[in-house]
């Protein structure tokens, strides 16, 4: 039996909304901080943030891919301190994936039992269908990393072939977005 596989995608005026809900044994203003502070966020993103200004219209540039040049250049939208952050997430292409623009990233931290949960929500523009298993397969990896983050534990890294893996089993999961209502 394979992991859970709890990420879903819905189409929302012409998006596609890539959304997980996972809960963590941590305080809202641990897993906050998670989200927000650059070396926590390296964590469990595992590459570098370059930057990240938490304030409206404040830059984010953070290095997705260690190995390589995939970069995050964005602006935040919204910042509500230990609530939610949201910021435009674009990638120029690098390899053999081509430009990845016009997305937002949201996550929202709520408290949850004795510990905290995050709403992550990748919205993607209808052009970019051919994205969606395969941000359904990084952020399920990418999430699977945070508790060791939060847990200041090493972080397990995935390989590609992890990553191909997961989003083959969103493909097989959710099947044709383009289908999606």
């Amino acid at each position: 039996m394979g992991p859970r596989l709890d990420g879903t995608v819905i189409r929302n005026d012409g998006r596609y909304d890539v959304h997980f809900e996972r809960h963590f044994d941590a305080p809202v203003e641990r897993l906050w901080a998670a989200v927000t502070e650059p070396k926590l966020l390296e964590g469990w993103l595992g590459g570098p943030v370059v930057e990240l200004e938490l304030t409206e219209g404040g830059n984010v540039v953070i290095q997705i891919h260690p190995k390589g040049p995939a970069t995050v250049y964005g602006t935040v939208v919204r910042v509500e301190p230990l609530e939610v952050l949201e910021l435009t997430w674009d990638v120029p292409a690098w390899r053999h994936i081509p430009d990845f623009f016009g997305t937002i990233m949201r996550w929202e931290v709520r408290p949850d039992g004795d510990g905290s949960k995050l709403l992550l929500t990748h919205s993607l523009p209808d052009d970019t269908s051919w994205h969606v298993h395969a941000m359904l397969g990084a952020w399920h990896l990418h999430l699977d990393a945070l508790p060791a983050t939060l847990a200041d534990e090493p972080i397990p890294r995935f390989e590609e072939e992890d990553f191909f893996g997961m989003r083959d089993a969103y493909a097989k999961l959710v099947g044709s977005v383009e289908s999606l209502q």
